[in-house]
């Protein structure tokens, strides 16, 4: 069992592996999902590399971001120079990123992200279709769900043990994006969940104003021998924000547990140093809903490190000297790999007066520090008169730790491999109007729409029944499904999936791919419709300019969100019961911040979709809208009731053919349409 430690900077990274991590994981200066970290320059890359592979450690390189149309060239510039340096994995989020990579280096190793929120079989294996070589599972998976996944499949999985919990689903939350412009799918994520909220029933504040959104820190480290039963490969933990001292406290900690050998004073000493209200065991044993929350402060630091054993990771070697009088020193080193060096110093003289005893031979040879060994044994072979001068030995010692440490290194490199040559611009073949599709979630929303003669209709299950007057209606999944939970699909012929499990599940249909798929470039598109996509709604995160580049690069049939509340945050954990009680069905409940902004909750499985205060509009910007080539805008009705729902169609439906429309006189915004996220 891999235990994989987090490393924000030089000083962190040590600490990891020096404290017995076994792979580390790290972000370069650009295009990873800890924007905020110390992070390493090329140079520095290529120097931890080295570092972590002398000492029998990995690295991983995180370049888990969503990418737009004009960065993929750019990014894998750098991922070729990762490969090169011998940096052993990639972690991914972008699925066009994952096609990229596999289609120009396909020997490198992928994991996927916990971005790309896999949350069952069906997700591990249609990652590993898809050229991935782990899986890091969602937060939200339980350790019962872990065995029916490790069942279903051989993957390798990942499953995060300690550090920050994020309460929504990972790569499922906007609510930084489209508050503040800070996109956490981009790693700049200003943490809005830490701040504090009133909960309101029908429009009453029912709790005071604390971080209702506030989970406690995840630690596992007392299940670590069910994970490893369980057949987990890798233990990660979270923190490359974390100071050195952190990573190495928890690293040991963890490194102990994995070995059977960590005691309750390890962990709560580890608990004491930095916890959020205490800790928990996250959703590993199934969401205990306010047990998992910290609604009173907040992040808590308590006190110094404590006292923590100095360590130096080193690794053994045997060394083999050879002086014989009159012949050049000769110094063999063998790693404990089989990896051997040999190497000739100055030649040895006769002794005029007292010969080198072997005892001070060995005494030099044994002096390592600094460097990645210690020697474990050591054999002289000395004419009973030779003299070996002490700084020849010190030179003939440094050369072969040297030339050892080059030829170790020089395994985990590869050859550089060039770029592929850049595709041109496509003829964008489809001229005809964008039509109106709409997706709707209650049974009056569905009417307003057969009302208002759209076509194409989003739904969810339980109202196919009732969509016998839609020309082409279309199954909306879930947002996500979990191992133990069906996807009920009945006749339908279309479907929308809005996870990467639930493409496996609907092949054969139509299949459209939703937003929640993060899609922000024509390698994504690339992907998926190698794996049966015909249509692709575009992640609301892209601006107008990121939306004409992918235009440019694909021919697929796109969809583009112009109305409705975006989800901003999707919780398997149900914040209403949580800090107030289970009474989702007693009234309409919202948040409230403090900047009196009301974000309406709705409830789903005993979780929750939390939506942005005002709505998307653009129906005044139809110009703007046309002017991209999209094939479908999409209205995403969620709150609104019947008349609400007509009115917005009618809108639409007029400014498509050229009537001038005016802006809602308030409470609405572009998005990110002109925007874009950072």
């Amino acid at each position: 069992m891999e235990i994989l430690a987090p490393a924000g900077g030089f000083d962190a990274l040590r600490a990891a592996v020096d404290y017995g991590a076994d792979a580390v994981y790290v972000g370069g200066n650009r295009y990873s999902a800890r924007r905020s970290a110390q992070n390493f320059t090329d140079e520095e890359l290529a120097e931890a590399v080295d570092f972590c592979h002398l000492r029998d450690s990995r690295l991983y390189l995180c370049c888990n971001t969503l990418l737009k149309e004009s960065e993929l060239d750019e990014v894998m510039d750098f991922i070729r120079y990762a490969y090169a340096i011998g940096v052993d994995a990639l972690i991914v989020q972008d699925w066009g990123l994952v096609h990229r990579v596999k289609q120009e280096l396909p020997e490198f190793s992928v994991h996927a992200s916990t971005q790309m929120t896999v949350t069952n079989s069906d997700g591990v294996k249609m990652l590993e279709k898809m050229g991935a070589d782990r899986v890091v599972l969602a937060r939200e998976v339980t350790g019962e769900e872990i065995k029916a996944i490790r069942e279903q499949t051989q993957m390798e999985l990942e499953y995060f043990v300690h550090g920050a919990l994020c309460i929504s689903y990972s790569g499922q939350c906007l609510m930084s994006s489209i508050l503040g412009g800070r996109s956490g799918n981009r790693g700049g994520c200003a943490q809005p969940c830490r701040l504090p909220y009133t909960l309101l029933k029908n429009g009453q504040p029912v709790t005071e104003t604390l971080p209702l959104l506030c989970p406690k820190d995840l630690c596992l480290a007392d299940r670590v021998q069910e994970l490893k039963d369980l057949g987990v490969a890798s233990l990660k933990i979270e923190g490359r924000m974390k100071s050195p001292e952190y990573v190495a406290m928890v690293t040991q900690v963890y490194k102990r547990a994995a070995e059977g050998t960590v005691s309750e004073d390890d962990i709560r000493s580890m608990l004491k140093f930095f916890s959020r209200g205490g800790s928990c065991h996250g959703y590993f044993d199934g969401c205990t809903y306010g047990k998992m929350m910290d609604p009173s402060e907040g992040s808590k630091i308590a006190g110094a490190l404590p006292e923590i054993e100095k360590k130096q990771k080193t690794l053994p070697v045997k060394m083999s000297l050879t002086a014989q009088t009159e012949k050049p020193l000769v110094l063999r080193v063998e790693s404990r790999d089989g990896v051997c060096v040999s190497v000739t110093g100055a030649c040895c003289q006769k002794a005029h007066t007292r010969a080198t005893e072997k005892s001070r031979m060995e005494e030099q040879l044994t002096k390592l520090g600094g460097t990645a060994f210690y020697a474990e044994a050591i054999s002289v072979d000395a004419s009973p008169d030779v003299a070996v001068a002490i700084k020849d030995l010190n030179a003939l010692r440094r050369n072969a730790i040297e030339k050892l440490e080059q030829k170790i290194v020089k395994q985990f490199r590869r050859e550089p491999v060039a770029a592929l040559s850049n595709e041109d611009r496509i003829a964008y073949s489809y001229r005809k109007e964008p039509e109106i599709c709409v997706e709707v979630s209650t049974k009056e929303q569905l009417q307003a729409a057969v009302d208002m003669g759209v076509e194409r209709i989003y739904m969810p299950h339980f109202l196919l029944s009732q969509a016998k007057d839609v020309k082409d209606p279309v199954l909306l999944l879930p947002p996500v499904n979990k191992e133990m939970q069906s996807v009920a699909l009945g006749v339908a012929e279309a479907v929308c999936i809005q996870n990467i499990g639930q493409l496996a599940k609907v092949q054969g249909r139509e299949i459209t791919a939703g937003h929640r798929l993060n899609i922000t470039n024509s390698q994504s598109i690339t992907m998926l419709e190698k794996m049966g996509v015909t249509r692709f709604v575009l992640s609301p995160e892209l601006n107008m300019k990121g939306i004409g580049h992918l235009r440019q690069k694909t021919n697929g049939f796109l969809e583009v969100i112009c109305y409705g509340h975006l989800p901003l945050m999707l919780l398997e954990n149900c914040i209403i019961k949580s800090a107030y009680g289970c009474v989702c069905d007693e009234g309409e409940f919202a948040l409230l911040d403090r900047k009196n902004e009301v974000f309406p909750i709705k409830s789903r499985h005993c979780g929750n979709i939390i939506y942005n205060s005002k709505p998307i509009y653009m129906a005044d910007r139809m110009t703007d809208i046309k002017n991209l080539q999209i094939n479908g805008i999409r209205l995403c009705f969620s709150l609104e009731n019947y008349e609400t729902c007509c009115i917005i169609i009618r809108e639409y439906q007029e400014a498509l053919t050229g009537r001038k429309k005016e802006p809602p006189a308030s409470g609405f915004t572009r998005g990110h349409f002109y925007r874009g996220m950072q």
